[in-house]
């Protein structure tokens, strides 16, 4: 699935307190605010700065956040809108909410909510016992949440997927995992700013050992064992930006072959305790991660081991536990890994735990408060209309043969689109939910993700299935194994989209992410998909050799971004998001051009049509981030910075230089003969 930004990921730690000073809350505009400029900036020298820097200089980073942004803006609004629906809600979401801001309940339970499981850990007396308990934990799995990377899924996850070959088909996937910090680059990079992260992680691990009880040397003992695993694990790894190629993790294996060279993992004994005893086939998205991950599970010291399992059990439960653990908690994922001040106020904390674990009871109260048939009608609208640039376009193209303009167009017209949220709830019927304790709740919500995605296999892929995307998630995605584009409810307002507004505004806000999702379809990646959502071929060779340097043009421009020092973005990893947003731009532009066809041109507020739909587009990227965030990005990230994602699109685009005149030479203009140009 591709999406136009992060999904709007959980804070580092939860509060002890409300920092009222912290809290950003400012009115949005309808429209266009011109105080967002930054008339000191020439627009053909820097558009970002120029369009945005008014936004960033009147918004500066808030202690705690990582970044913020005018998507974290609208986030802010839907949480205060969550918060007031949960305060108020008697049923199972209310409840959850509730448990988790119980603070005083959470103190006096203590480490209750781990001991069993660190007790069984610390009766591990062989390998058998040590797979059987790294199974156990796969099925209350951290990593169904949407949170940040984290432990919690010691060595792999378990997923399902749809079948690349029959799209319309759920089967399950194992996948790499298993490291605490954000990436294997934080493990393998050999520069400083990585060097003291690792350092700063030892220490953590070693403090939250000793919050649970551990004497210090044990603590600092088994806290390098702890990142001298994760280091093995994070060698065997494939890099991100390779996963992102659909044929390298997509190795359908035989279970019984698995469990023939892979007796360790005990393959078919785990598909048995979770009810896929019959499964005869699995998706191994990462063989050689796997190869490794057995040789290390044969030689490795067994209390090595057994240190690793006691901390991925730990760090899952942080926010479940008491204050001193939240605390140093934060102290590292939130000040080392993403820059943050002051901790997450608890109650927001908590909105966004029960919007990920219940998001789907909460979401139907937020649709009633905030989406209107209207707003349903007029996303309709605006797609038709990107639809149709799009179609137009295809048909003009000089660099794409006949046959392959027919597969093209054939995919077009087989998109499917999801707005507001999903024709059938999600039942929560089988999850219980109790007031008297969080970390119960807590665990419960991620058994019933994790089952409900288990019973998922093997069946057809179900329309409503919206993930982790919630009636709220301000987001917007793209699913190439199916062929959609889903707009939740949470996006659908100012300032992505204003009725209110200049169509210009609307255009260049909404109407750009649309054509970033539809374009996702033609990305690097999502063009390896026909129009059934089955992984296949259908360029000629000589389109594909033309698209594939159309795309290479991308990858080597953003690889030349510079993040800080001896940081650039990686291409590979970006290329997929930054063709979206030019393709995503292009589209949107031609067809607010068409939208324009017999209507008077107004200049407003001194901006032709032209140029405010381009102020519309970079405007809902004002953002300010810290360097801890932005170097975290920098190696996880698919999507380039705001500042990137701006200049980097306009300057590929001779629309924009002929909307401001921009001069041969500008810094955004790149010259013909390097400018990227695909759809």
């Amino acid at each position: 699935m591709r999406r136009l930004i992060p999904f709007v990921l959980l804070a580092a730690a939860c509060a002890t307190a409300k920092l009222p000073s912290s809290e950003p809350s400012r009115p949005q505009p309808a429209g266009y605010d011109l105080t967002q400029l930054d008339r000191a900036v020439a627009p053909c020298d820097d558009f970002y700065a120029f369009a945005a820097g008014g936004w960033r200089k009147a918004n500066p980073l808030p202690p705690s956040f990582g970044r913020y942004g005018r998507f974290e803006e609208v986030a802010e609004r839907n949480r205060q809108t969550l918060r007031s629906i949960l305060e108020g809600d008697q049923g199972k979401s209310g409840g959850f909410y509730a448990s988790c801001v119980d603070e005083k309940t959470i103190e006096v339970q203590g480490i209750a909510p781990v001991a069993a499981t660190i007790s069984r850990i610390d009766a591990i007396a062989d390998r058998r016992a040590l797979v059987a308990e790294i199974h156990r934990l796969q099925q209350a799995p951290v990593a169904s949440f949407g949170v940040e990377p984290r432990s919690g899924n010691p060595v792999y996850r378990f997923n399902v997927q749809n079948d690349y070959h029959r799209s319309e088909i759920i089967i399950a996937a194992l996948t790499q995992g298993g490291l605490g910090l954000p990436d294997r680059d934080y493990y393998l990079r050999d520069d400083d700013r990585f060097r003291e992260t690792r350092k700063q992680y030892v220490e953590h691990v070693a403090k939250m050992f000793a919050l649970a009880g551990a004497d210090p040397l044990k603590a600092q003992t088994d806290a390098e064992r702890v990142i001298a695993l994760e280091t093995e694990l994070a060698r065997a790894s494939m890099p991100r930006a390779e996963q992102r190629i659909p044929e390298k993790v997509y190795n359908i294996k035989e279970v019984a072959a698995l469990d023939a060279s892979q007796p360790l993992f005990q393959w078919r004994v785990f598909l048995g305790e979770i009810g896929l005893g019959g499964l005869e086939t699995i998706n191994l998205a990462q063989p050689e991660f796997f190869a490794q991950a057995h040789r290390l599970l044969d030689e490795w010291p067994l209390e090595s081991w057994k240190a690793y399992l006691r901390w991925n059990v730990i760090d899952a439960a942080a926010p479940a536990l008491p204050a001193r653990f939240v605390a140093q908690d934060f102290s590292f994922r939130g000040r080392v890994l993403s820059g943050q001040q002051e901790m997450t106020p608890r109650w927001k904390q908590c909105v966004m735990l029960a919007d990920a674990s219940l998001g789907h009871l909460a979401g139907q109260e937020y649709v009633r408060r905030n989406f209107t048939p209207e707003s349903k009608r007029k996303m309709n609208e605006l797609i038709d209309n990107l639809v149709a640039a799009l179609r137009e376009d295809i048909p003009a193209l000089k660099w794409m043969g006949p046959d392959t303009k027919r597969e093209a167009e054939a995919k077009l017209d087989a998109f499917k689109r999801r707005i507001g949220y999903p024709d059938a709830w999600r039942d929560y019927s089988s999850l219980a939910i109790t007031r008297d304790s969080f970390a119960r709740n807590l665990e419960a919500a991620r058994r019933y993700e994790f089952r409900r995605s288990v019973a998922r296999v093997g069946k057809a892929d179900d329309p409503n299935e919206w993930g982790v995307f919630t009636p709220s998630t301000v987001n917007a995605s793209y699913n190439s194994a199916r062929n959609f584009i889903t707009f939740p409810a949470g996006i659908l307002q100012p300032p992505f989209y204003d009725p209110n507004a200049d169509e210009a505004f609307n255009y260049g806000g909404i109407g750009m992410v649309i054509g970033h999702e539809m374009t996702h379809g033609f990305d690097d990646r999502g063009s390896k998909f026909d129009a059934a959502g089955n992984l296949r071929n259908w360029w000629s060779e000589a389109d594909l050799k033309n698209f594939q340097a159309r795309a290479e043009c991308i990858q080597n421009q953003y690889g030349e971004f510079n993040v800080e020092p001896g940081l650039n973005l990686q291409g590979l990893l970006v290329t997929g998001e930054a063709i979206a947003d030019l393709g995503g731009a292009t589209l949107a532009f031609r067809a607010y051009q068409k939208s324009l066809e017999g209507k008077e041109r107004k200049i407003i507020d001194g901006f032709s049509p032209e140029q405010r739909f381009f102020l519309g587009f970079a405007q809902i990227w004002g953002q300010n981030m810290s360097h801890e965030e932005a170097r975290k990005r920098a190696v996880t990230d698919p999507h380039a910075a705001a500042q990137f994602r701006i200049d980097g699109t306009v300057a590929n685009m001779p629309e924009f230089a002929r909307a401001f005149g921009c001069p041969t030479g500008s810094r955004m203009v790149r010259e013909a003969a390097k400018r990227c140009d695909i759809w």
